[in-house]
């Protein structure tokens, strides 16, 4: 069984999918990095190629690819593997709709927190946005990232 995290960007997904994946012993994906492999082009140069839409579009089909992934070979925490999604993954319906039924653990650090990673290394996503729009952004995602959790 896979453990997909989810989070805005800068929350530390990456990261603790690293890190737990050399404690667990388990392997772990990055679906921002499968989108890469996949499509041979960075996310910033597929969205200026292909716009948002097929960036959103390619992004379900890879995360509802990540069942593949799955080895069925549970190491002593349970999981056989590990799944860091993109911050945005949570825009697509269908997208919180698969989520909601597996295993999702949700990094939600405090603002302030998330802010200063940001700044550290911000993502192609918060490159050009304010403080004040991210926090708008944020916002407007918290609704999204809890409705991928199981009910």
């Amino acid at each position: 069984m896979l453990l997909y995290i989810i989070g805005f960007s800068g929350a530390g997904k990456s990261t603790l999918v690293r890190q737990l994946s050399v404690s667990w012993h388990i392997p772990a994906w990055d679906t921002d990095q499968l989108f890469t492999e996949e499509t041979g082009l960075s996310i910033a140069k597929y969205i200026k190629e292909y716009g948002w839409t097929s960036f959103r579009e390619k992004e379900s089909e890879i995360l509802t690819g990540t069942p593949m992934l799955d080895t069925g070979s549970p190491s002593i925490c349970g999981y056989s593997g590990l799944i860091a999604c993109g911050g945005g993954v949570v825009e697509s319906v269908a997208n919180r709709d698969f989520l909601r039924t597996r295993p999702v653990l949700w990094l939600a650090p405090i603002w302030n927190s998330l802010i200063a990673s940001i700044h550290r290394s911000p993502s192609d996503f918060c490159k050009d946005k304010t403080d004040e729009d991210l926090w708008a952004e944020y916002r407007r995602r918290l609704p999204l990232y809890r409705d991928c959790l199981q009910k």
